[in-house]
């Protein structure tokens, strides 16, 4: 993703996810990919407000992945 676009920022980077930001100049856009296919994308004010909310929703998803770990264990 950030091969095709210079502009972009990483934010988050390990399998099988991927995070960026890019400035917009009136807001930061992020998106999260998922073995590099979309699966979350949103705007906020500042790089610190993008880098809280990707973080907020990768402890979801990563708190997602665990729970299913433990259900296929059962």
């Amino acid at each position: 993703m950030q091969d095709e676009n210079p502009e972009l920022t990483k934010l988050y980077d390990a399998e099988p996810y991927t995070a960026y930001t890019e400035d917009l100049e009136f807001m930061w856009r992020w998106t999260i990919y998922r073995d590099n296919k979309l699966v979350q994308e949103g705007c906020s004010l500042t790089l610190d407000a993008s880098k809280r909310a990707v973080n907020h929703v990768m402890a979801f998803f990563n708190m997602n992945n665990k729970n299913n770990t433990v259900a296929q264990e059962l």
